[in-house]
């Protein structure tokens, strides 16, 4: 069983690796003749903000833990409990994050329905401030002016393609029984907390603080690799907010992997050669990709200290 595992774990491992590979290996002929000249202190900068950001991006959710069990789940608790499953979410189909995540529940006595309603409350809650961020981008000349040639990136069959599929999904969701009385049970325990302003408060501004940290480490990234100015990182941030709604929302690809970094490329191109932007965009995946191995690192060691 041991061996078994050990298996599985590189399979895995391998999957990752071709899904982290295969979007420069798609764009190899188009970007082996760009050169790039790093500051390395804003890459230095932005692997630290990021680090801070996949470490806070847990409060929210240990609070949230907390209100439902109504007893106090600990940061560690939490931090481990996500960071374990994480990584997995890069897997084909979307929802071994979530099935990992769920599976190691009962190992740090939480129950599936209580983690699995903090998870689609946390979720959501980030979605949501996420879609308000990039709505600025409306108010941005510069970015609407490459609107129109970001939809004309996009295959007119894949538009098309888009609402029945994510239809068909939701009805073949809600026809399996187990599964609505499942989504009706967490319905019913998120009830209780509709009242508690001072969680929702906390939780919120939390929320808040992270898409802030999300968008600076994202800018001094951009920074990094060519000279943007101070006076465009709200419009930056909206970007990676648009593109990570969008990655967010795709059922085809892990972890939203060539759905994000091609949208950022494209929103990108305003401020650098598309070359330029592609390679950035799929560098800054990669980054983050790296932090969240490093935490997962770290979740590893906190649970295998903790038994």
């Amino acid at each position: 069983m041991k061996k078994l595992r050990q298996y599985i774990g590189i399979f895995i491992g391998g999957i990752l690796l071709f899904f982290l590979i295969n979007p420069f290996v798609q764009t190899h002929s188009e970007l082996k003749n760009v050169v790039l000249q790093v500051q390395w202190l804003g890459i230095v900068l932005s692997f630290g903000i990021q680090i801070l950001y996949r470490t806070l991006y847990i409060f929210p959710f240990a609070n949230l833990l907390s209100a439902l069990t109504r007893k106090k789940i600990s940061f560690r608790c939490a931090f481990t409990l996500f960071h374990l499953s994480n990584i997995t979410r890069y897997l084909p189909g979307r929802i071994w994050g979530v099935v990992r995540l769920l599976s190691l529940s009962h190992r740090f006595g939480l129950r599936k329905t209580v983690v699995g309603s903090s998870l689609t409350l946390h979720v959501s809650i980030e979605a949501a401030l996420g879609g308000l961020i990039a709505s600025s981008l409306l108010f941005s000349g510069q970015i609407r002016a490459t609107v129109p040639e970001v939809l004309e990136k996009v295959p007119g069959h894949t538009l098309f393609l888009i609402l029945p599929v994510v239809g068909l999904l939701i009805g073949i969701l809600f026809l399996i029984f187990k599964v609505t009385k499942q989504v009706w049970t967490s319905v019913k325990k998120c009830l209780h907390l509709l009242g508690n302003a001072p969680l929702w408060r906390n939780v919120i501004s939390c929320h808040v603080l992270l898409w802030g940290c999300q968008g600076l480490a994202f800018f001094l990234f951009i920074r990094s690799f060519f000279p943007v100015a101070w006076t465009e990182a709200a419009v930056l941030t909206a970007c990676y907010a648009f593109a990570w709604i969008v990655g967010f929302l795709s059922f085809l690809t892990p972890g939203g992997l060539g759905v994000r970094e091609g949208l950022l490329s494209l929103l990108l191109a305003s401020y650098m050669p598309l070359s330029q932007a592609t390679l950035v965009a799929l560098f800054y995946r990669v980054w983050i990709l790296s932090t969240e191995i490093i935490l997962a690192g770290v979740a590893l060691f906190l649970y295998k200290k903790r038994g």
